[in-house]
């Protein structure tokens, strides 16, 4: 009866660390659930088939907390066992956008929020790069790159469309060379991607990047980094600006004061849910879910109420 920590993709595998040292909790690499055990499961999206078949198989004698991390237009919504993974469960999501469609259009529950943290790197490495920027390849990101490069032929860029450094070692050593990432969305109308954004202020990066669809969570990290409508301009805002931007510690702290009494707490409930059964000699029916039985405990502080929202 204990409470674990799952990656399902090596971008994540960091954070599940963090997470899983900072409270104590067991980072699972071979996954066998036990009776009554919480799961908490960064990258669920890739193992959603998996993951629901076995729940099923042990007649939901465990329980998901689901940390979604993918944004409204993401071909993973379209995965009916993701859905029904995310219906069954408890989730939590880092922004406020994909909580209110995940509501909308599946009426899948957002039960709180969570926060992408990382191990803080020292920042005394001589960094050879000017401007980085690491992420999957489109057309939009590829024609901006090359417009960037032509307008800052003094600047050395470098650029990763092909994933190269998936690995969180990989992207460490790369991102401790380059002084600014760039944070260039990946679809329209896009939540900001806190993701990036964090990993590169742990390795002392500076990050700029455009504004996102989420205004809560761009005035939240408004301290943190250099906001522009386009990325030349954010750019020479960067090199221009006299005014130093919070540290990535001062960030920690700051979401961790939002964002992580509410997250707990949930955790905790859902938990306790679970020993309850256990204590009882009960187990739930095929036919109820996890979210079910813990929302009459956790409604009054659910994702819906928006004081607990990053940003207001």
């Amino acid at each position: 009866m204990s409470i674990k920590v799952i990656s399902g993709h090596q971008v994540f595998n960091e954070n599940a660390v963090v997470l899983s040292q900072k409270n104590k909790w067991t980072l699972e690499k071979e996954f066998n659930p036990q009776a009554n055990d919480l799961y908490i499961v960064f990258g669920a999206h890739e193992l959603a088939h998996q993951l629901l078949e076995i729940q099923y198989r042990k007649n939901s004698s465990f329980g998901y907390v689901i940390l979604n991390s993918e944004q409204i237009h993401s071909q993973f919504f379209k995965n009916k066992y993701y859905i029904q993974l995310m219906k069954r469960n408890v989730v939590c999501d880092y922004n406020t956008l994909t909580c209110d469609y995940l509501r909308q259009n599946f009426d899948v529950k957002v039960f709180s929020y969570y926060h992408f943290e990382f191990m803080k790197f020292p920042e005394e490495q001589q960094r050879i790069y000017d401007v980085c920027f690491i992420g999957s390849k489109n057309q939009h990101r590829e024609e901006t790159l090359n417009k960037l490069q032509d307008q800052f032929p003094n600047l050395k860029f470098y650029i990763d469309l092909e994933w190269k450094h998936g690995s969180s070692d990989s992207l460490t050593k790369i991102l401790s060379q380059c002084k600014v990432v760039l944070n260039m969305p990946f679809y329209q109308d896009n939540a900001l991607e806190t993701h990036r954004i964090n990993k590169a202020l742990a390795c002392g990066c500076q990050v700029v990047s455009t504004f996102s669809k989420d205004k809560d969570a761009d005035d939240f990290y408004k301290d943190y980094i250099y906001f522009a409508d386009d990325l030349e301009r954010g750019i020479i805002y960067q090199q221009e600006s006299k005014v130093p931007k919070k540290s990535y510690e001062e960030l920690v702290k700051a979401l961790n004061q939002k964002i992580s009494p509410h997250f707990l707490f949930v955790i905790d409930q859902v938990h306790k849910k679970l020993i309850s059964l256990s204590n009882t000699n009960d187990v739930l029916p095929q036919d109820t879910n996890v979210s079910q039985q813990t929302s009459s405990n956790t409604d009054q502080n659910a994702c819906e109420n928006t004081s607990n929202q990053v940003g207001k």
